[in-house]
């Protein structure tokens, strides 16, 4: 499995195990799908040994699309450009935080009984123009919920910080667009927490109390948005309309 650097002692790897079928079994279906169509209309004005060159192209085209440049760009390209930020100096102290780097390029790990998990997003704007965009997901959960808000009141109030929110047993904290430091906002953020006596939420707890309500909440949302293109069988070719679509 390739490797990046040694990033404070961890091998980070570039491309993740197991992800290259994600991109090949859906484009795989999809073309074959797209192939049938396009060897049926070409039934009309050729050969059946031209429409099913012409099908086998349109097939083979699609998993090319999909498994070498989308494969490669998202996983090998993005990845490694993103690995390269996260080894700069900008972000060196949050693994003096106890923070680790996992998988999916995210710093994760517990601070001062809390599990904390630090993550960049790249907002894309033109062809190679990003603008970073930083957030922590802190699992806790308040005894009051009244005098939790003031807390994150406070919280809103350290520099560096844009935004905090609460939900599902998560405080989400957005970044500054021009934050320089990172751990020293989550270290204040996490005495807030502390002096106010908010309970940290372990994996597990968080799981059996949030996760599953949420992932049902998704399942109802997206199956609301889903479309049925084609279903053969077991292949099932479906749709995922926008949020913001109406129809």
């Amino acid at each position: 499995m390739l490797c990046a650097s040694k990033m404070n002692g961890q091998n980070i790897h570039i491309i993740r195990k197991g992800k290259f079928k994600e991109y090949f079994i859906p484009s795989a279906f999809g073309g074959f799908v797209l192939g049938i169509i396009f060897f049926l209309i070409s039934l009309f004005q050729n050969s059946l040994t031209d429409s099913l060159k012409t099908g086998l192209a349109v097939w083979i085209g699609i998993i090319f699309l999909f498994t070498t440049i989308g494969f490669f760009s998202e996983e090998w390209y993005l990845r490694k450009r993103k690995l390269k930020k996260l080894n700069s100096e900008k972000y060196r102290k949050l693994f003096d935080l106890g923070l680790k780097i996992n998988d999916d390029l995210e710093f994760v790990g517990k601070v001062n009984t809390f599990n904390v998990r630090f993550y960049l997003y790249e907002k894309y704007l033109k062809p190679n123009k990003y603008i970073d965009e930083h957030y922590v997901d802190i699992y806790c959960i308040p005894k009051k919920i009244d005098k939790f808000r003031d807390v994150i009141d406070s919280i809103k109030n350290i520099y560096g910080i844009e935004n905090t929110a609460w939900g599902y047993g998560i405080l989400s904290i957005v970044f500054s667009k021009n934050a320089e430091s990172f751990n020293l906002p989550i270290e204040l953020t996490l005495n807030y927490l502390t002096k106010e006596s908010i309970i940290p939420l372990s994996k597990s707890d968080w799981e059996n109390t949030f996760e599953k309500k949420i992932n049902n909440e998704k399942e109802i949302e997206e199956k609301a948005r889903t479309k049925q293109i084609i279903k053969i069988g077991k292949f099932d070719l479906k749709y995922l309309k926008n949020r913001n679509t109406s129809t």
